[in-house]
């Protein structure tokens, strides 16, 4: 029931760590109340911490861990956004790089934190939260043009597909340039205007994605996707200069 979340900023926030990990209950599922599951997993969210519980063992203490940030079953995604993720998403409209990484077994709530949905509002994902912070920050900036792009891939069965190319079957090749570092040869980058674009072009990417049923979740995504914001800046009378990337990562 646990998912994690790291972020990694390339520099520091306010004297925290570069790297920080996060972690998210989610509530017993169907299928899990339909065997009678019980709930072994309880938190401190004072003290960031997770207590879990084995099953029958009254004499044994519960495993502890500690963690950067924890939240409970009863935590929407805002308040995670509004604590985790706004710093870093704040740091990439000021010049440095991002990284939002969702990692956790299949049926964890991945898909739910990073993607959420539409109703109720405090429920919904990261991704779309970073859209409307990366506009409201355009909107607010003087005398500067940006230019935002995005792109997102899948990994399956260890191969690359770009889920916004007008083949998504074909297979992509992960090469690396002596400036620019590791990249994806041939990955298609479409310019956006509004949150709105950003949105339908990750609908359209999210429908290519290979599913497949398990038994923790029928449609289960079966695949690695990253789905990167690219922004490029220019103030008046100079020439356009390249800002930071922010990756949003969702790894079964």
């Amino acid at each position: 029931n646990v998912e994690c979340l790291r972020r990694r900023p390339e520099r520091l926030y306010m004297g925290s760590e570069s790297v920080k990990v996060v972690v998210r209950c989610r509530p017993l599922n169907d299928r899990e109340k339909a065997l009678s599951c019980k709930m072994v997993l309880s938190m401190d969210l004072q003290r960031c911490q997770c207590f879990i519980e084995k099953p029958g063992a009254v004499d044994e203490p519960p495993k502890q861990f500690t963690f950067d940030g924890t939240y409970y079953i009863d935590q929407a995604t805002e308040q995670m956004y509004n604590e985790i993720a706004y710093p870093l998403v704040e740091g990439v409209t000021e010049g440095y790089n991002g990284t939002i990484f969702a990692y956790g077994q299949t049926g964890s709530g991945k898909s739910f934190t990073m993607q959420g949905v539409s109703e109720p509002a405090t429920q919904k994902g990261v991704i779309p939260r970073a859209f409307e912070h990366i506009f409201e920050s355009i909107q607010c900036a003087e005398n500067t043009k940006f230019l935002v792009r995005a792109s997102y891939l899948e990994i399956y069965n260890e191969e690359i597909r770009d889920l916004l190319g007008s083949d998504t079957k074909q297979r992509l090749e992960l090469k690396e340039h002596p400036e620019h570092g590791v990249y994806v040869r041939d990955l298609s980058m479409h310019t956006v205007h509004s949150v709105g674009e950003c949105e339908r072009i990750i609908e359209k990417g999210w429908r290519n994605r290979a599913v497949g049923y398990t038994l923790m979740n029928k449609d289960s995504s079966r695949s690695h996707s990253i789905f990167t914001i690219h922004l490029e800046s220019c103030s008046t009378g100079e020439l356009i200069r390249s800002l930071p990337s922010l990756y949003l990562f969702s790894l079964c």
